[in-house]
């Protein structure tokens, strides 16, 4: 085992430690720049309308269709040629005429 790196280890990792240190400063001012933060802040804006316009499109198609299922669950009533007259009082005077009696 060596006790000691070799002379070209040290300057290796040396080099690679200022490198990262480096990047790491270069991408921290590119991000800060004035034009990314504008590009970020437009970014987040343009995300928030669309999931704003997505979230109220879901809606609108939740209650269309909440409508239609209720319309579809309503029961079907059919309309008899008397509707709206009591029965009893009613005396049939041809195929579709009805005249109200008094009883």
């Amino acid at each position: 085992m060596r006790s000691q790196p070799l002379p070209g280890e040290a300057s290796r990792r040396r080099a690679e430690e200022q490198f990262k240190t480096t990047m790491k400063v270069n991408s921290e001012t590119k991000a800060n720049t004035p034009s990314r933060q504008a590009e970020a802040a437009k970014t987040a804006r343009l995300r928030a309308l669309r999931l704003a316009k997505e979230a109220a499109d879901k809606d609108t198609a939740n209650r269309g269709a909440a409508a239609a299922k209720a319309r579809r669950s309503e029961p079907r009533r059919r309309r008899s040629k008397t509707s709206g007259l009591n029965p009893r009082t009613q005396v049939r005077l041809g195929s579709e005429s009805f005249k109200t009696v008094a009883v």
